[in-house]
């Protein structure tokens, strides 16, 4: 029997969903089911998070995940194609150069940029609805901003700084937070005065934001206002001109940018599909996602057109992901059935929105959360949590760590909600100088043991204070703290202090590396150690320290594998700390350690040639790919990509 083939039209928020949990159902079937994703582009556009690349605030690479990344160690097979025809008889479906076979077939298309059939939209607005949208109006914003340095006409030259965004819905009033932030930057940059800069939200509607309740509503326009943002309430936009549109009762706004946010429908290429419509260019399912006219095939996403509540379902992430999970259940049963297994019925869907969230640039926002208003640096506090959240369910801690870096680590010019407190970067040539230092310091730790006899004593009465007698480490380590006590009291009236701690110290077994220790005793924990490991070979941990050290040493020095090295170095210092082995000194091996961790090997030292190396090496094991702990992307083996 041929494997069960399903196909996963589109790469969105619903389709990436879908793979997933077909993934964790199937992926012990791998000979019986097929699951193939196909998608135009190559990656996986966070559509949340295009104004930030339209805004200039976040670099292209913020706002897509490569569909490598996101499905590595995946049974998914991703098909990089554009389909231009389905045909549902045949089950196949149709691009120029391929046609793909399916026994079940979930559409998730998307949707795209509606003009509503207004005069000149099409031809004279820039739509933010996909990545090369956003690209599209960052290059005309900067374009605008530049040429007005060297326009003279004061009348053209307002045209040119005059931003209109259509549409005071999420997507319009996060463009125009991005606006506020950038076009200040631009100016300054370009010498124009940013007084000169002019920016209007038309809404045809009463109110942006018009599904919010009235508080966060209100917090939203008077800080729109406070930013000096003119909001022009029912006013319809009747026809859009080369340098200007037109509203509804006449008034004109000349402009050279004209960012449309004022809706959209399902992709045209779905609309034509013969299968029964809805309205808006979506096409019509019922309660569990299924096309009426076709049992093999389901909706999801922003193509679906469902009534619920007589309200139709809206074209948000939580609703591409909830239809997404409805279809999936329904596919799960037809394949399990096929395959004569057992599967719970599909549930009809049900909603489950939890709430809305705008952020109005990098430092502020407004949020309708469970019920919960929220505004300011707690709102936008919540929505980093919640796209930290989606990007770990996507491609693990990969994802978040990337997603913090973009928006907070790496954020340029102070545009995050806590400015650039955690943006600013020391010149690796810096920390050449501390590594070096670092590893010097271990290094003279570990070479000052070979005399002391860490190397001879074959006891390990170095590191182990067990008695032959079987008494515990604890109680051995009590009578040489009681003889060190005694010796100290002894010298202080004696001998110098100096003397007294030499004293102290031999009488200890010469287990102190530092002197004064900053802890009194070993912490329980490192005595449970102690007794459980270090007892069973202790002359084999006493070498481990020594050996350890050295190599510390040598690794800082010449800037070899610093990351582990500084894993090692954190991990031995804290060891060293617990057994009350180490004075205060060891909280600067610690603290110095951890500025190794960013790669402080790099500048000035092997890992400058070492670490690219190996990082394509590890990119490709079977271990990377499984565990999400790839660095940058995934290195995907010719024959599965040839799959």
């Amino acid at each position: 029997m041929d494997a069960i083939k399903i196909v996963l039209l589109g790469g969105g928020y619903a389709g990436v969903h879908a793979a997933k949990k077909l993934h964790k159902k199937f992926k012990k079937m791998q000979d019986k089911v097929e699951i193939t994703l196909i998608d135009r582009d190559p990656h996986h556009v966070l559509m949340t998070e295009l104004h930030e690349l339209a805004g200039g605030r976040v670099p292209e690479e913020s706002v897509k995940i490569s569909f490598d990344r996101i499905f590595s160690g995946k049974m998914v097979n991703v098909v990089q194609d554009e389909i231009t025809d389905i045909d549902f008889k045949k089950r196949e479906l149709k691009s120029l150069n391929a046609t793909y076979h399916y026994d079940y077939l979930m559409l998730a298309a998307g949707a795209e940029a509606s003009d509503f059939n207004i005069p000149g939209i099409k031809e004279h607005s820039y739509p933010l609805w996909g990545l090369q949208d956003a690209i599209d109006i960052r290059e005309q914003v900067e374009h605008c901003v530049r040429n007005a340095t060297y326009e003279k006409n004061a009348e053209k030259r307002k045209q040119m700084l005059s931003f209109v965004v259509a549409g005071g819905g999420f997507t319009g009033i996060e463009m125009m937070g991005e606006l506020i932030e950038w076009l200040p930057i631009l100016c300054e940059d370009h010498r124009v005065d940013p007084n000169e800069v002019s920016l209007i939200t038309v809404e045809g509607l009463g109110t942006i934001l018009n599904t919010w309740p009235d508080k966060p509503r209100e917090k939203a326009v008077k800080y729109l206002k406070k930013k000096g943002v003119e909001i022009l309430l029912n006013s319809f936009i009747v026809k859009a001109e080369d340098g200007k549109i037109t509203l509804k009762d006449g008034t004109e706004i000349k402009t050279d940018t004209l960012i449309w946010t004022c809706g959209i429908k399902g992709k045209e290429f779905v609309e034509q599909l013969p299968l029964e419509n809805g309205k808006m260019g979506r096409k019509r399912v019922d309660e569990y996602m299924q096309s009426p006219d076709d049992d093999r095939v389901w909706i999801a996403g922003d193509g679906v057109w469902f009534v619920e509540d007589e309200r139709p379902l809206p074209q948000t992430v939580e609703a591409a992901e909830q239809t997404a999970a409805v279809a999936v259940q329904g596919i799960i049963k037809r394949v399990c059935t096929d395959l004569s297994l057992p599967a719970k019925d599909p549930e009809p869907f049900k909603s489950n929105f939890h709430g809305y969230m705008v952020s109005i640039g990098g430092r502020y926002a407004v949020s309708y959360t469970m019920g919960i208003p929220m505004s300011g640096v707690f709102a936008m506090g919540l929505k980093h949590l919640i796209n930290i959240y989606y990007q770990h369910t996507v491609c693990g801690i990969n994802g978040w760590w990337r997603y913090l870096k973009h928006e907070i680590f790496d954020v340029k010019d102070k545009r995050s909600f806590i400015g650039g407190m955690a943006s600013y970067k020391v010149p690796s040539y810096w920390m050449t100088f501390l590594r070096m230092f670092l590893g010097v310091m271990w290094l003279i730790e570990g070479l000052k043991k070979i005399p002391q006899g860490w190397l001879t004593d074959t006891t390990g009465s170095k590191v182990y204070w067990g008695s032959a007698d079987g008494g515990s480490a604890a109680t051995s380590w009590d009578g040489a703290e009681a003889e060190a006590t005694e010796a100290v009291s002894a010298g202080t009236s004696a001998t110098p202090a100096a003397e007294a701690w030499d004293a102290a110290t031999e009488a200890a077994g010469e287990a102190s590396q530092f002197a004064p220790p900053l802890l009194d005793e070993p912490t329980a924990l490192f005595v449970w150690m102690n007794e459980t490991f270090v007892s069973q070979a202790p002359y084999l941990f006493q070498l481990g320290i020594v050996l350890g050290e050295i190599a510390l040493g040598v690794a800082f020095l010449v800037g070899l594998f610093t990351f582990p090295a500084a894993i090692v170095s954190i991990g031995l210092s804290l060891m060293l700390l617990m057994g009350a082995l180490a004075s205060q000194e060891i909280l600067w091996y610690i603290a110095v350690s951890i500025v190794m961790l960013g790669g402080a090997g790099k500048a000035f030292g092997l890992d400058h040639w070492v670490m690219p190396w190996l990082k394509k090496h590890w990119n490709s094991t079977r271990l990377a790919h499984k565990t999400y702990l790839f660095l940058d992307e995934p290195v995907v083996k010719k024959k599965k990509r040839k799959k």
